[in-house]
């Protein structure tokens, strides 16, 4: 598990997710649980290498409207945001 710390939620991401008939926590929640969602071979590295030694992971997720979201954490804060 990834601690979240705080949580900032940026106002057009919030919209997006809201749009789209889903809800900030579900995609918070799974980011916490190490579900980085729909990443490529180089960002899950990234991701073992930051877990492992400090930094920014990052998740990314679709949206049911098939925009993206990002969030990205680093253990003490934790940022929902559109690319």
């Amino acid at each position: 598990m990834i601690d979240l710390g705080q949580i900032i939620i940026h106002p057009d991401a919030e919209h997006a997710v809201v749009q789209a008939n889903q809800k900030v926590e579900e995609f918070v929640d799974r980011f916490h649980l190490g579900d980085f969602g729909d990443i490529d071979a180089e960002t899950r590295q990234f991701n073992e290498d930051a877990l492992r030694d400090g930094g920014d992971v990052l998740g990314c997720y679709e949206l049911c409207s098939g925009l993206p979201l990002w969030i990205i954490g680093d253990g003490k804060t934790t940022v929902v945001l559109l690319p």
